[in-house]
C-alpha cells in the first residue's frame, strides 16, 4: 500500500500548500510531506479540529512535534499523504512520517540545560548567598 501512495505523490509548491487552509480543505506539511485531512479526521482527532485548522496550508512540524504524537498517531497521518513539499530531497517522494525513535537518532533535540543544570544552581545559590552574607 505505501508503494502506491508514494507513486500518486507528487511536488507540491508552499503557494499551492497556503491554498487549502480550511476545515472542508485541509492540507498541513510535516517532515516535507504534504497531507490532507479530510473533515472527518479533524472532527475525530483528539485535539478537536480547531488545533489542525489553524495551522492548515502551513509547515506544521514544529507544532507536530510539539505535541509529542505516538508511533500510531504517525502511522495514521502517513494514511493521508499526497506529495512532498517542493524542493524536498528525493528520499521525501517515498518516505512516511518519522516514528519517534527515527527522530531521536538525529541527535538534533534534547541535551539543553540538562547536563548543567546542577552547577548553573550552584552558581545562582553562590552568587546569591554572596550578596545576602555580604
Amino acid at each position: 500500500m505505501a508503494e502506491t501512495e508514494a507513486k500518486a505523490r507528487r511536488e507540491i509548491s508552499l503557494a499551492e500548500l497556503g491554498e487549502h487552509n480550511k476545515e472542508d480543505d485541509c492540507w498541513l506539511c510535516f517532515h516535507d510531506l504534504i497531507v490532507a485531512l479530510p473533515k472527518d479526521f479533524l472532527e475525530e482527532h483528539p485535539g478537536g479540529p480547531d488545533v489542525i485548522t489553524c495551522l492548515a496550508g502551513k509547515d506544521a512540524t514544529s507544532d507536530y512535534e510539539d505535541i509529542a504524537h505516538s508511533d500510531t498517531a504517525r502511522e495514521w497521518t502517513s494514511k493521508y499523504i499526497i506529495g512532498y513539499k517542493e524542493g524536498a530531497d528525493e528520499e521525501a517522494k517515498t518516505k512516511m512520517m518519522p516514528k519517534n525513535s527515527e527522530l531521536s537518532d538525529r541527535g538534533g533535540g534534547g541535551g539543553g540545560l540538562g547536563p548543567l543544570l546542577p552547577a548553573v544552581l550552584v552558581v545562582i545559590i553562590a552568587v546569591v548567598s554572596y550578596f545576602i552574607f555580604k
